[in-house]
């Protein structure tokens, strides 16, 4: 045997066990085609497509098949992933051994011939220091070179990809393989293709987005050779677009969040200073009391501005608990079956005083006659709230006007004054919390929480509506709120 295979230095050729392990090449083999290890496998230097084939066709060598005399073309492979396609014909030599003749397939395409020579080791080095992914693909549409960043793309081995349809990238069903082959031919036709966006996939199926470039590649004489591709993995690009819009959201966040905290400093500021007034005349009046002197008149001024004042502070404490249980979700309401119009006419009583004072006179036209699920007490304390503000905004001895009516199966109730009224461009935040219009505050006292409140003991507590209408500054205004007759409870 050792004489033979001395003697056959020029012809490829291997020795190869009953196992399929590789006992002896010689020169010929490592000069045509490439070196291989002794000990090695046969079957891990068969291109992956035709390993199953080969084996099979290997196993029947071991049973004396009649195929045995016959001549068998199958892809080699190195572990660069060097594609060569050989002829090998099968020789027994012994009961274990057999003779494996190999020969260079010259009905290789005229293109292939170019690549062999192409594929250098400095193309290679050009191709492994790309970032994105890069493919050859030879006129049969198979994949003759990938670089590294297409194998990590896609979680194949290079040796896995090399030879196999350029189609089978983008899917292992025929009619995308079919769609594939017409990308590559449109290339072809056109010398080029740019920034196609398309779907991959990896070995383990999942899509991968990515962009496609790609242009053909000739040889001598103009012959068609090819086609280089590069893709681009656009997942990284979209996962750099999805935190560019986050951040802009967090950015947007803190804006708000800067905003809110101005806004609830203003409130405190503003809360403390309505909270301090009060409190400083209460206590004022009531140390001249204390220390006596003041005849009967200066006594019955002083008791009447600090329950005045005390009623002030009350008030304010009042909207503030109220406000934090309704933000909290913590407001009971008590829904009850009962007539609207008492409701209304109670609340006008509770202001007569306040309108006394200022002499302005409050007109009432309470004529709805419907009977609602309501809690009597909100209703109530948003009635007053209205009126309050109208009677504040109000100039003294003018009129305010409130009146209830029957509209789109509920009850209207509107409360007019014609007071300093409200311009257009502030009338969207009079409902807002923590707010007042800065032009009007000083025309009044308080925190700015009568209308916030009103919005939400409407719309929240009662599902219904509440908006207000005025023609500009120095023209009156006019509240508005809107029940349902039957009221989610």
């Amino acid at each position: 045997m050792e004489q033979i295979l001395s003697k056959l230095e020029v012809q490829p050729l291997l020795l190869i066990s009953g196992k399929g392990l590789i006992k002896r090449s010689n020169a010929g083999f490592s000069r045509v085609f490439f070196p291989v290890g002794e000990g090695d496998s046969l079957a891990s230097y068969i291109h992956p497509e035709d390993r199953r084939e080969f084996q099979t066709w290997f196993r029947n060598l071991n049973h004396e098949s009649p195929e045995l005399s016959l001549v068998k073309n199958f892809r080699l492979a190195d572990k660069n992933g060097r594609v060569v396609s050989a002829m090998l014909r099968p020789e027994r030599v012994s009961e274990q051994d057999f003779i494996f003749w190999f020969w260079e397939d010259k009905g290789i395409n005229e293109s292939e011939d170019y690549w062999q020579t192409a594929l250098t080791p400095a193309m290679e080095a050009v191709f492994s220091s790309i970032l994105d992914g890069v493919f050859l693909v030879n006129v049969e549409g198979k994949l003759i070179d990938v670089n590294q960043a297409l194998c990590s793309m896609l979680g194949y081995h290079k040796f896995e990809l090399i030879g196999m349809p350029a189609g089978k990238l983008f899917s292992n069903e025929a009619d995308e393989i079919q769609k594939a082959t017409f990308r590559f031919a449109r290339i072809m036709k056109y010398g080029r293709v740019q920034e196609i966006s398309l779907t991959l996939r990896d070995k383990a199926g999942a899509e991968v987005e990515v962009s496609l470039n790609g242009a053909v590649i000739r040889g001598e004489g103009n012959q068609l050779v090819g086609i280089l591709g590069t893709v681009r993995d656009l997942r990284e690009k979209k996962a750099l677009r999805h935190l560019k819009e986050k951040t802009s959201e967090l950015e947007k966040a803190v804006g708000e969040l800067s905003e809110r905290d101005k806004v609830k400093d203003d409130f405190l500021s503003m809360v403390g200073h309505e909270l301090r007034t009060p409190l400083a005349n209460i206590l004022g009046y009531a140390e001249f009391l204390l220390e006596g002197g003041v005849n009967e008149e200066e006594k019955d001024k002083f008791l009447q501005v600090i329950y005045q004042e005390s009623r002030r502070l009350a008030r304010l404490v009042n909207e503030i608990l109220d406000l934090s249980r309704m933000q909290a979700g913590r407001l009971v309401y008590h829904y009850v079956l009962q007539p609207m119009d008492p409701v209304i006419g109670e609340a006008v009583e509770a202001v007569a005083a306040e309108a006394e004072q200022k002499k302005i006179r409050v007109e009432k036209k309470i004529n709805s006659g419907l009977t609602l699920w309501i809690d009597r007490d909100r209703i109530k304390q948003v009635a007053i709230n209205l009126l309050n503000n109208a009677i504040k905004y109000s100039n003294p001895e003018s009129e305010v006007r409130i009146e209830t009516r029957e509209m789109d199966q509920g009850a209207l109730v509107l409360v007019e004054d014609h007071g300093i009224g409200i311009a257009r461009e502030d009338q969207d935040q009079v409902f807002e919390k923590f707010g007042r219009v800065e032009e009007l505050e000083h025309h009044t006292q308080g925190a700015g929480l009568g209308l916030t409140i009103v919005k939400l003991i409407i719309e929240d507590g009662h599902r219904g509506r509440v908006w207000l209408e005025s023609a500009g500054v120095g023209k009156g205004s006019t509240f508005y709120f809107w029940l349902p007759t039957i009221a989610e409870k």
